[in-house]
């Protein structure tokens, strides 16, 4: 059995869970501002920077897996990942999935709402055989249920992660509750060496605070709480071998600045070989570009939503080596809406010059060279 250590963070709450940080706008302003629509006609999007591309869904070679003993990620659309770890002798890697959704749409509908413009790349039976599933919140582009049940199927030992109150809709699709860990922000779930088949190295799943909001109706706004995760190997004296972080889906900015918990993530769990960041606000607001306009103003989508610009401060903040996007791309209403995130993503990066964030397509897979991002950051 895993170990685990609680804090106790939310688990005395009888209502609604909140974010702790003052909003940069007020809940009433930003729906009087969404009312307003502070929109404008989108015109097609120019930039100079000619090794931005569009992203595209490519098939995965899933063969990168099997012929390196690093890290390996593979972007499985929107904010899904597969992170693999560094193998040992006479073990097959261990594998965790982060919000993977391989559904058409974002919603509780087969027939309306956001649908995918860019296709999963696999099926969920494509995937090697993975040890962890994290989720991050519950809403549909980030809890879906059909590829959660999928990968239960799958195999019978994977394990779930989901933060306070989202174990009900696992079981509510027969995931059972021996397979479900439910988490507070800076829960820790420790699995030694010896309960992973006799494995050198150990892993620790921290569920990490999230700037965000939670619900799949009307009733529930707010009733289950939102997070990101860390997960890091640990090897037999205690020492962390390998450690990723995943942001899940977190906005950057409050009224008085950039949240603080980032700098506070990266200081009690930090540096990270390798951080999945989020760059846009996905499926929300799709149709605009569908219609052909975008946002005038993103001021009251900031609190909830990263920008390209906040997510190389965000990474830069939980103190990670190198850094991948997500969260953008995959549901959006034009080409041009898959396009802006990753041309203002880059021209960040050329302004604060500090961690590198890279794009991937759908389905690529890299093996991640900590070496160099070790030495990058001396």
């Amino acid at each position: 059995m895993p170990i685990q250590t609680s804090a106790n963070y939310h688990k005395s709450r009888t209502g609604p869970f909140e974010n702790p940080w003052p909003p940069v706008l007020t809940m009433m302003a930003s729906a009087m501002a969404l009312l307003r629509l502070p929109i404008e006609r989108a015109l097609p999007y120019a930039h100079d920077l000619p090794h931005v591309k569009t992203v595209q869904t490519v098939k995965p070679d899933f063969d990168v897996l099997k012929s390196t003993d690093k890290l390996c990620a593979m972007w499985l659309g929107h904010a899904g990942y597969l992170l693999q770890f560094p193998a040992e002798s006479g073990h097959r890697p261990i594998r965790i999935v982060f919000d993977p959704i391989f559904s058409e749409r974002a919603v509780p509908s087969a027939w309306v709402g956001p649908t995918r413009r860019l296709a999963a790349p696999c099926k969920v039976g494509d995937v090697p055989e993975v040890d962890f599933v994290a989720v991050s919140h519950n809403h549909y582009d980030h809890c879906d249920l059909d590829a959660l049940k999928a990968f239960s199927n799958t195999s019978s030992t994977t394990v779930f992660l989901v933060p306070l109150g989202v174990k009900q809709l696992l079981n509510s699709v027969g995931i059972p509750n021996s397979r479900i860990y439910e988490l507070d922000w800076w829960d820790t779930l420790e699995f030694p060496a010896p309960t992973l088949g006799g494995r050198k190295s150990g892993y620790k799943l921290t569920c990490t605070p999230a700037q965000h909001n939670s619900g799949r109706g009307i009733t529930d706004q707010n009733w289950t709480l939102w997070c990101g995760w860390t997960i890091q190997q640990v090897s037999e004296d205690g020492n962390v071998l390998v450690s990723a972080y995943f942001a899940g889906d977190t906005g950057y900015q409050t009224a008085q600045g950039p949240c603080p918990v980032f700098k506070e993530i990266g200081e009690r769990i930090g540096p990270f070989d390798v951080a999945i960041v989020p760059i846009w606000s996905g499926a929300s607001l799709t149709f605009l570009g569908k219609l052909g306009y975008r946002l005038s103003d993103e001021t009251h989508l900031v609190t909830l939503h990263a920008t390209p610009e906040d997510a190389v401060r965000l990474a830069g903040d939980v103190r990670a080596r190198r850094a991948l996007a997500m969260h953008f791309g995959t549901f959006a209403g034009s080409d041009d809406e898959a396009l802006e995130p990753a041309v203002r993503l880059a021209r960040a990066q050329m302004k604060e010059g500090s961690v590198p964030v890279d794009v991937l397509d759908v389905g690529e897979c890299v093996a991640l060279d900590l070496e160099a991002s070790t030495e990058q950051e001396d």
